[in-house]
């Protein structure tokens, strides 16, 4: 096989083998899951993924100020890996209503989050 092939097959399975443990950190639900209906749930799902997709780094940059330079800059790496890939797999199954958790929530630009 080739080694281009092998890296695309890992950057593809190591998200949905990796689930398991970030779903052990206990992160709350996504924001879509409170709709009602389907159709609204399948939209803000949507959203909700591409919002993450598109910016996801942005985590890189507001998690030092929330939680000071040494911790913040591994945890902002670690966030923004989560929340584009978690984003990238909302966006890949909009249509099944079933939750990938992010940390935090995902991205969320409210003040209210600001320590």
């Amino acid at each position: 096989m080739p080694l281009l092939r092998k890296m695309i097959l890992t950057l593809l399975f190591l998200p949905l083998i990796s689930m398991p443990v970030l779903a052990a950190w206990d992160f709350p639900a996504s924001p879509w899951t409170k709709e009602k209906t389907y159709a609204d749930k399948m939209t803000y799902k949507l959203g909700f993924g591409t919002m993450n997709v598109l910016t996801g780094w942005t985590d890189l940059l507001f998690e030092p100020s929330r939680s000071g330079i040494i911790k913040g800059i591994p945890l902002g790496a670690i966030h923004f890996v989560t929340n584009v890939v978690g984003g990238v797999l909302h966006v890949g199954t909009f249509p099944i209503p079933v939750d990938i958790p992010l940390p935090d929530g995902g991205v969320n630009f409210e003040s209210s989050r600001v320590k």
